[in-house]
């Protein structure tokens, strides 16, 4: 069982805890670095956190769910849709590290983050409002490049901010509300924003597939994610914190291993990356081509599964933050492979219900405990060159998961000839249940090898007051 703390208060909003007398705010061991900041998130920039990341989000579920189906106009073959749908992640391996490490070492009149938060999505805008439009696949495929280089410019300077304006004890009820507000914007996207595809389809044929959610999707980017980042406002580091000293691949490397237990942590963070891309980014696919439901039909099931998270966010961030980390992301990668069990097994509408169910579940406790985790080990002047460093673990779990499904489910269709069939024809994606729970399984074993050396400093702690009191 999970070990747990007794006797935590809560405050309000933004909160501390305290054990006793040992505030939880001020516990941090030894062997974690200096955080970024202690002080409580102010619930303006709460604000403009949740804003930031909802935004983003709706873009991030336009190119899971929809751009997957507008690949399939073009081309049957999955081994082609899961390259094309792989160059996000690639482009990761090298956009979120230069512009995680450039970000901690600039500072602009808009900040640190903010200047990238600002330009980039309008330049996402565009490419999503030319998508549509595009008649021939090679042009598809420079688009999406466009897209998903500016993505990943956000997503490298996005996350940092969470160890730039959260205090460590905050991180994970921080995590699970704002991943309460990214669960919104797919939830807008599936709910409402897949009906609409399907009712522009019905009305307009393939041509221009997409559009009204495409343009949706655009005007968020710049409304939510590049308007709100005008009101970060954040706080210069004094030069005693700022680290202006050359970087080269080597101090690169040396400065993420210098932290065995990081590496670890990003390993799991790998598996739980491959996992989760093995269904989310096929999902879409096969609902429509292996269950033969409509689009309409996909949202409204598939739609379940960040809507459980959004309502279950906050809540399970606090329950979360009473038990060991490693513990809990052990249990919830369990939840995943029993939420893979029920998709393979389940058939129609009803299975994929309760299968987005229980993967919402592990889905959001994965997320927000892994975050915290992760961001505990990050210093105060690398947050952004470690948060990129760790988000290559997170990209190269979805190349390898993408790559996986394109490979497997093309092995498992032989009878079908790729240049030929029709876009409603018959295609076995099952597979991508599997490939799911394999990946679950070994980000349980590299679970095993790590500790929450935070939470256990503070049960220490917790344990010698209530002694003390005691006698």
């Amino acid at each position: 069982m999970f070990c747990e703390l007794s006797n935590a208060t809560w405050g309000r909003f933004p909160f501390t805890w305290q054990t006793g007398r040992i505030t939880h705010m001020q516990s941090y061991p030894p062997q974690l670095p200096e955080p970024a900041t202690r002080t409580p998130l102010s619930l303006r920039k709460g604000c403009v956190l949740y804003s930031l990341f909802f935004g983003a989000s709706i873009t991030e579920a336009v190119s899971v769910n929809l751009i997957p189906l507008t690949l399939a106009l073009f081309t049957r073959d999955p081994n082609i849709i899961f390259w094309i749908l792989a160059i996000n992640p690639a482009l990761g391996f090298i956009v979120q590290p230069i512009f995680g490490l450039i970000s901690d070492r600039i500072w602009t009149k808009l900040g640190r983050r903010a200047l990238f938060l600002v330009c980039s999505p309008p330049i996402i805008a565009v490419s999503l409002l030319l998508i549509p439009f595009i008649g021939t696949l090679g042009i598809m495929v420079v688009v999406i490049v466009f897209l998903q280089f500016f993505q990943d410019v956000i997503n490298g300077t996005d996350q940092p901010l969470i160890a730039d304006l959260v205090p460590p004890p905050q991180r994970t009820t921080v995590l699970g509300a704002v991943k309460a507000a990214e669960n919104l914007g797919i939830i807008l996207v599936l709910f409402l924003g897949m009906p609409l595809v399907e009712w522009y389809r019905e009305q307009f044929g393939y041509a221009h597939y997409g559009l009204p959610l495409y343009v949706f999707a655009a005007l968020c980017q710049i409304l939510f994610v590049s308007g709100a980042a005008l009101f970060l406002q954040e706080q210069k580091r004094p030069d005693s914190v700022t680290n202006n000293s050359r970087i080269s691949i080597r101090n690169y490397l040396g400065d993420f291993f210098a932290q065995p237990m990081l590496f670890r942590i990003a390993l799991a963070y790998f598996f739980r990356s491959f996992s989760r891309s093995a269904v989310t980014g096929s999902i879409a696919l096969y609902t429509l081509h292996t269950l033969q439901l409509s689009e309409r039909e996909f949202g409204i099931s598939w739609g379940l599964m960040p809507f459980i998270s959004l309502l279950a966010g906050v809540p399970l961030g606090l329950a979360a933050e009473r038990f060991a980390k490693d513990r809990v992301l052990q249990f919830a990668f369990g939840i995943l492979i029993i939420s893979c069990g029920v998709g393979y097994f389940g058939h129609g509408v009803t299975g994929l219900i309760i299968a987005s169910l229980i993967f919402g579940i592990a889905d959001m406790l994965l997320e927000v405990t892994l975050k915290a985790f992760m961001s505990e080990h990050y210093p105060a002047d690398r947050t952004g060159q470690l948060a990129g460093a760790v988000n290559c673990f997170f990209a190269a779990g979805r190349v390898a998961g993408l790559l996986a499904v394109g490979y497997c489910v093309k092995l498992m269709n032989p009878q079908l000839d790729w240049s030929r069939i029709s876009e409603t024809a018959y295609v076995d994606y099952s597979v991508i249940w599997m490939i799911s729970s394999f990946g679950a399984v070994l980000g349980m074993i590299a679970l095993s090898t790590t500790k929450d050396l935070r939470f256990e400093l503070e049960l220490k702690n917790a344990m010698s007051v209530e002694q003390t009191e005691n006698s």
